[in-house]
């Protein structure tokens, strides 16, 4: 058997040489060479409220600094090939392009998955594409929304997605739609294969984690979905994303929390169960928005500036991501962090016995209610 093959993982922005937007056009439109550009963004605006609880003294970020705003860069690269499933670039002697597989390296740091693809021959040659899908991306709805849809608009703003396919894997329907719903002026192909030649590809760096550090793309991706859904009617509605029926972390006493916010007023809401547009003119209605840690809390961009969201975070799964979020799309944030985990015994046995269960929490109810009610 072959061995497995190793892989140099390079800096785009040490190892290619930068240029403008320009020039890096007219580079992948007419087989010129590689290059990056930086993507400038206006001065940011002043970030909307925020507030932390932490009970635990266990929150790792400082609650007095915003999350950092990160500055994407767009790249051209020529001789890859395309590992549509995990987002990776892969070109000669085994060069692979940093943030377009940056989730697959923080979840396979030596890349064995592609190392085995290597194996094959490319099944599909393609000429030039623009590629947008991060490994978390095909999943997660959170990466999804902040990692893969800034990306291709970043591409779409510059001009190479009008030039050229917008290359991804098979995508589920709530992607579809999502994608429908921003680009309609794009056509994207969908690429079944699982190593794919390109001559030339473009990419933007926001395809690595960029929803811990959003930029402005965040609030125009918004911008473009909120357009696809119906004016609100007015409605300030209270809405509560339910994880119950969630396995990976378990609030032992969610049943009572909600109850309790019902009699608030609240809608409780299990996302799973919408569609994507249905999602979105949720957020839209949405004046407060309550729920624990999870890729739902994604949807916050989609509320109206001025908007709050109180997250409830377990201490031993802390994030400042959904904060971000908020900042770019003028919608206040309140997070409150409980003492977690508990005794995993506390969750029901059907919880537990469901795969991927990780832990439980209860976070104190009065406390925790008394948090929200603030937020009213």
């Amino acid at each position: 058997m072959a061995p497995l093959a190793a892989f140099d993982v390079i800096d785009e922005r040490q190892a290619l040489p930068v240029r403008d937007v320009a020039m890096l056009r007219h580079a992948f439109l007419h087989g010129g060479v590689e290059g990056w550009a930086p993507l400038p963004e206006p001065e940011a605006r002043a970030a909307p409220p925020h507030l932390v609880r932490d009970l635990t003294q266990a929150w790792p970020f400082a609650s007095d600094t915003p999350p950092e705003i990160g500055e994407p860069a767009i790249c051209h690269v020529r001789d890859v090939d395309w590992f549509p499933a995990y987002g990776v670039l892969a070109g000669p002697e085994g060069r692979v392009l940093r943030s377009a597989g940056g989730e697959a390296l923080h979840r396979w740091p030596d890349l064995a998955p592609i190392a085995e693809l290597m194996r094959r021959r490319a099944g599909v040659a393609i000429d030039r594409g623009v590629v947008f899908m991060p490994w978390g991306g095909g999943f997660n709805y959170g990466h999804f929304l902040l990692d893969a849809m800034p990306s291709m608009l970043a591409a779409v703003e510059q001009g190479f997605a009008g030039a050229a396919p917008v290359l991804a894997p098979r995508l589920k329907a709530w992607q579809r739609s999502l994608l429908a719903m921003a680009f309609p002026e794009c056509e994207v192909r969908e690429v079944s294969g699982q190593r794919v030649r390109l001559d030339q590809a473009v990419y933007a760096t926001s395809m690595d984690h960029f929803l811990h550090a959003p930029n402005a793309l965040v609030r125009r991706v918004a911008e473009r979905v909120v357009a696809a859904v119906p004016e609100p009617s007015g409605a300030r509605r209270r809405i509560y994303l339910s994880r119950r029926s969630q396995s990976m972390r378990v609030m032992v006493n969610e049943a009572a929390l909600e109850a309790a916010l019902e009699s608030r007023g609240f809608t409780i809401v299990r996302p799973e169960r919408l569609d994507a547009k249905a999602q979105v003119a949720l957020m839209r209605e949405a004046e407060v928005v309550v729920g624990a840690s999870g890729a739902a809390l994604a949807n916050a961009m989609f509320l109206r500036p001025g908007g709050r969201v109180v997250e409830i975070q377990p201490a031993n799964f802390t994030s400042s991501w959904v904060w971000a979020a908020c900042r770019q799309v003028d919608v206040e944030w309140r997070g409150y962090v409980c003492p977690s985990p508990t005794d995993r015994r506390e969750a029901p046995l059907l919880a537990r016995a469901r795969r991927g269960f990780r832990f439980a929490y209860r976070p104190p109810l009065d406390d925790l209610l008394e948090f929200i009610d603030a937020a009213l």
